[in-house]
């Protein structure tokens, strides 16, 4: 079990935050009680709100390219499986044009 006493980023904080909440979200979906479902769509909401800051999504991105960079520069080390490596580097996250500009997002009202 990983203890975490307080930390003091807020991003690290917000991370904690989401995978608590999709750990629970996990927990209640396979369940058949309506209170369940309840609390399942209860979730889903506090995700969402979450989510809902604009700065997340590059805060994740750059933490995804730092640790890119950081598995990157393993390459060469006779200790390393290099197609693992690749393998987790071709699977990472990169925003495609059209979903980072304003344009592709729909309107909310």
């Amino acid at each position: 079990m990983v203890l975490y006493e307080y930390p003091f980023n807020e991003s690290i904080r917000t991370m904690l935050r989401l995978e608590h909440l999709f750990d629970r979200l996990g927990e209640l979906i396979p369940r058949d009680s309506a209170l369940d479902h309840h609390f399942a769509l209860v979730t889903i909401f506090e995700i969402m709100d979450v989510a809902s800051r604009a700065d997340l999504k590059s805060d994740l991105l750059k933490e995804l390219e730092r640790h890119k960079a950081l598995l990157n520069s393993y390459r060469g080390n006779p200790a390393i499986s290099e197609s693992a490596l690749d393998e987790w580097c071709s699977a990472s996250i990169t925003p495609s044009p059209a979903s980072t500009s304003s344009a592709a997002r729909p309107a909310m009202r």
